[in-house]
């Protein structure tokens, strides 16, 4: 089936959807690679994790180095692509309970992601795919870290239409 999913979505939503399905994303997601996945970590155990990291309850992660353009007084997402999310896979349950996403989109699929009952799901983007996502992202809300490098910063986008993403990942069962 076919699904279009406003963020954050809500849970009883998430039951509705199977291996296999097709989605496309509207609203708020995050990037986050390796580094900023670290930080995520270790901040909230010091319990320094940015307010903008506390109000993601039902939005998605997006594991991707956006090449980004800063212009006067705004950025531009030049070209996003999903990198590939085993590199997270130790990493991501963790993560996953501090921020409460609901989705984790990349390429790759995860070995030790926990999908049981709904917790998260993992959506596949196909790779090669960076230069359209320019066309998904209406707007760069904020930017988190900067100091990470463009690429390893969490990047805060408002989305439309994004995908088609695959359910690959879903209440314990995999595509992969």
């Amino acid at each position: 089936m076919r699904f279009k999913i406003d963020l954050p979505i809500k849970d009883s939503v998430l039951k509705d959807l199977h291996l296999g399905d097709v989605v496309h994303l509207d609203g708020l997601i995050i990037t986050a690679r390796d580094q900023a996945h670290k930080r995520i970590i270790e901040y909230s155990q010091k319990g320094k994790l940015p307010n903008s990291l506390k109000g993601l309850d039902g939005t998605a992660i997006y594991h991707c180095g956006p090449i980004v353009k800063e212009c006067e007084g705004y950025y531009e997402i030049i070209s996003g692509g999903p990198t590939t999310s085993q590199r997270m896979d130790s990493l991501e349950n963790e993560v996953v309970d501090i921020v409460k996403v609901k989705f984790i989109i990349g390429k790759g699929g995860m070995r030790n992601l926990d999908t049981q009952n709904y917790r998260v799901v993992y959506l596949s983007l196909t790779g090669g795919c960076g230069a359209i996502i320019n066309e998904k992202v209406k707007e760069v809300l904020d930017v988190e870290w900067k100091d990470l490098g463009l690429c390893e910063a969490v990047w805060f986008l408002k989305v439309e239409k994004l995908g088609p993403l695959i359910v690959s990942q879903i209440n314990g069962k995999s595509l992969y």
